[in-house]
């Protein structure tokens, strides 16, 4: 039994998110069983792979928000894999459990959902915003809460709502909305021929190198390969002094990238945490 992490309760954008790769890996291999296990916490999520479960399933981007930081962080100094990424439209609702918007004293909203409807959120006036862990929990602490609260939840689980008297069907930011998703293992895939590849790195710039943004950036340009995204993140050492998550198309084997890796591996110290199928939009 293929046993997966995600953040919980169920129907968060996480939990659609895992069932999807469940049901891609099923098509390919039906004989294949899984099982979800939900955490409260992403963090939680990510240090039960390679101990409560196999694989664990979090997202790392979204389209607005840019990258979930306690993700980023998690990777940063990771021995796990990335193994398959996936992308999911997002669309938030609204829902109330007073009988006039001027009535609401209490949002809860779910901490990364918070800056992707930041201009609903905004627009209300003397109410207090709490953060929650995850959007389900967003609903049932507004539940709770009864008259008064209302929450921001995914459209897709305006089925559970019960007892609402305001619903605005889509609170989002942006109509084109999605996150990506990534699928963390204990072990790599094999590569698979004809597939259009992406590879996740880290340069740890724990040595304090000037110019090491340069010579990365230079390295991959004269081997003509394309950097997807770069993001810096605090070594925590000291103020000014960086470690960079990268994401670039092709696999680690390809002869281009193999090369460009070599060049920075021969200055700085390079985790590649995986390469995987890219995933369509």
């Amino acid at each position: 039994m293929l046993t997966i992490a995600t953040l919980g309760p169920k129907d968060t954008f996480s939990d659609i998110a895992t069932k999807q790769y469940i049901q891609a890996i099923q098509n390919k291999k039906p004989v294949q069983q899984a099982q979800i296990q939900y955490y409260g916490t992403l963090a939680q999520t990510f240090e039960a792979v390679g101990k409560e479960c196999q694989l664990g399933v979090l997202p790392i981007e979204n389209l607005s928000e840019g990258y979930v930081q306690v993700v980023l962080d998690q990777l940063l100094n990771t021995k796990l894999f990335v193994i398959s990424e996936l992308l999911l439209p997002i669309q938030f609702s609204f829902v109330g459990f007073c009988d006039e918007l001027t009535q609401l004293t209490d949002l809860y909203v779910q901490f990364v959902a918070h800056g992707q409807c930041s201009e609903f959120i905004n627009a209300l006036e003397g109410v207090k915003v709490h953060n929650s862990q995850s959007n389900m929990e967003s609903l049932i602490l507004a539940e709770e809460k009864g008259e008064s609260a209302g929450a921001i939840i995914p459209q897709h689980a305006l089925s559970q709502v019960q007892n609402a008297t305001i619903i605005n069907n889509d609170v989002t930011n942006y109509a084109n909305n999605q996150t990506r998703f990534l699928v963390i293992s204990e072990t790599p895939l094999d590569r698979v021929a004809g597939k259009e590849y992406k590879t996740t790195l880290v340069v740890n710039n724990k040595q304090d190198c000037p110019g090491v943004l340069g010579n990365i950036v230079s390295a991959f340009a004269l081997q003509k390969v394309n950097l997807t995204s770069i993001m810096s993140r605090p070594t925590r050492s000291q103020i000014g002094n960086y470690h960079f998550f990268i994401d670039i198309d092709g696999h680690q084997e390809d002869s281009n990238i193999a090369i460009a890796l070599s060049e920075i591996q021969a200055t700085y110290d390079v985790t590649v945490i995986g390469s995987y199928i890219k995933a369509v939009n």
